[in-house]
């Protein structure tokens, strides 16, 4: 095993190939030192191994070693191994050579998909051969369900009760549509028999017309119009929550 000093561009040499690689010494990295790289041995195979945004374009990307493609296939590498985004993301059809292997696991509903590794072969100035092969047999899936006709909670209950679910699989359920009762992701996740279903998220949104409903002579109408009033742009979600909690419970 090897590990890449910071600072500066490491190299590991071989018979046939010679390993380039670069640390980080900070949880960010800037700028990226790719104009500090020389391959000594173009007749060798050359192997990249870093960590980088490829072409990033966002604040957030341009925080971990931005690195230009362009730039970085005019190095003349054979392979390039880069770290960063969790997911494998490479085209072998295209002889593509900047890799992302992504993460051998994963380790949750940020990591989606298939995990695991490229395998294949290099010869120089030859096609390269790689392929994906899956390790993990563990996946993460997010699935909607839209629970507009859904009409109570035992019902949305049965409802992921009957959700045809992958042994393998760990899966959030996004609820979304027009919601006719009050949800607790936490009570329902409880009460579902299928253990497989971990997460629940709800993105729906409230059936009834509150402004309509407000102006009713009723007491539900001057429940809903006093509160209403209460709305502020902090604490709208709580407030339309405690008006479904009190419809509900008249």
């Amino acid at each position: 095993m090897y590990i890449f000093l910071m600072k500066k561009f490491g190299k590991v040499s071989g018979a046939e190939a010679d390993i380039y690689g670069f640390g980080f010494d900070n949880f960010y990295k800037q700028k990226s030192n790719l104009n500090e790289i020389k391959i000594e041995n173009p007749s060798k195979i050359n192997i990249l191994i870093t960590h980088g945004a490829l072409d990033g374009k966002t604040k957030e990307e341009m925080q971990y070693n931005p690195i230009s493609k362009r730039e970085l296939k005019a190095l003349g590498f054979d392979y390039v191994a880069l770290g960063h985004i969790h997911k494998p993301y490479y085209n072998g059809e295209q002889s593509q050579n900047i890799i992302y292997p992504g993460s051998t696991i994963s380790l949750g509903f940020d990591e989606l998909g298939s995990h695991g590794m490229i395998v294949g072969n290099i010869e120089k100035d030859k096609k390269l051969e790689i392929a994906f092969v899956a390790v993990d047999k563990i996946e993460f899936v997010e699935t909607t369900l839209d629970i507009t006709e859904i009409i109570s909670k035992e019902e949305l209950i049965e409802k992921l009760n009957n959700l045809e679910i992958e042994e393998n699989k760990y899966y959030k359920i996004i609820l979304t549509g027009a919601r006719n009762f009050e949800i607790n992701t936490y009570e329902i996740l409880k009460l579902i028999e299928n253990k497989n279903i971990i997460k629940i998220k709800d993105n729906t949104k409230l059936k009834l017309n509150l402004e309509e409903l407000s102006r009713e002579k009723s007491l539900k109408g001057i429940f809903v119009k006093n509160m209403l009033e209460k709305i502020t742009i902090d604490n709208e979600d709580e407030i339309i929550k405690a008006i479904e909690i009190g419809l509900e419970a008249m």
